[in-house]
């Protein structure tokens, strides 16, 4: 059982964020360009701990699929894992997210709750200055070498969060009397294939990463004071511009649609 859970704990140290996404991100601008933005994110960790069992499974020499015997203990493993981690309170961690905003944006509520295979995070931002928002970091903060006196360990592949920019693509460029604002969808799946080292996955290991994928949701919603004169956006509820993603609508996006990403232009 020990080196089951040692299995477990490396694979999940590489797949730490491999997970079935809910993520929505809002932004309220006013006509002076300040106004609020939201970040909601729910995460299932329950696709992970099937897909290392899967894993477990076929390193040890076994064939077809993990018995439920072997998931249920591989659920045991991975909540007794995150046990011995420890997480900082919902306290610490909005303090924390407080300490680095830049001045003019300011946290209005928010917070972290660990819900044995769930994560759900949540965080509201008011700002002075839309552009503001792209130094926002929602990362968990390191130690930096000489604060503790020792080198601090380098990121486990997979160990980034994709989101720990939020609004880090947000742009607004002013074009005389229109408004163009740019941004681009996170895909939580194309970041986890690069954290785990780029390149084309192997037909299992891809069918396995879209399994663990499968409930994806990516969401943004802009309101804005501005008419719009054009936009790609999925769809409109009232001043509301809606763009949602799923992972059949990330992996159908041709080269031209992942560059352009979301965009919408306003008459100011």
């Amino acid at each position: 059982m020990r080196r089951n859970a040692g299995i477990l704990a490396g694979l999940a140290a590489a797949l730490l964020l491999t997970g079935c996404f809910d993520v929505e991100q809002t932004l309220v601008l006013k006509k002076d360009l300040s106004g609020t933005a939201g970040f909601r994110m729910t995460v299932n960790m329950e696709p992970m701990v099937l897909m290392m069992t899967r894993m477990q499974h076929q390193m040890s020499g076994k064939e077809g699929e993990p018995t439920a015997a072997e998931i249920e203990q591989a659920r045991k493993d991975f909540l007794a894992q995150k046990k011995t981690e420890g997480e900082p309170s919902p306290a610490e961690q909005k303090a924390e997210v407080e300490k680095s905003l830049p001045p003019g944006v300011k946290l209005l509520d928010g917070g972290v709750e660990d819900k044995d295979f769930k994560i759900l995070a949540h965080f509201n931002f008011g700002f002075d200055d839309v552009n503001k928002l792209k130094q926002i970091k929602l990362a968990k903060k390191t130690a930096k070498e000489g604060e503790t006196g020792e080198t601090p360990p380098p990121e486990q592949p997979g160990s980034k969060n994709p989101f720990d920019t939020p609004f880090g693509d947000l742009r607004i460029d002013r074009q005389g009397d229109t408004l163009l604002l740019t941004t681009k969808p996170t895909n939580p799946m194309e970041k986890q294939g690069e954290e785990m080292g780029g390149g084309e996955m192997d037909p299992a290991m891809k069918k396995q990463m879209e399994e663990a994928f499968q409930g994806l949701r990516v969401a943004w919603k802009i309101e804005t004071p501005f008419q719009v004169l054009e936009s790609n956006a999925t769809r409109r509820e009232g001043k509301t511009l809606i763009w949602e993603y799923t992972l059949d609508t990330f992996e159908k996006m041709t080269p031209e649609q992942r560059a352009e990403g979301i965009r919408a232009k306003f008459k100011m």
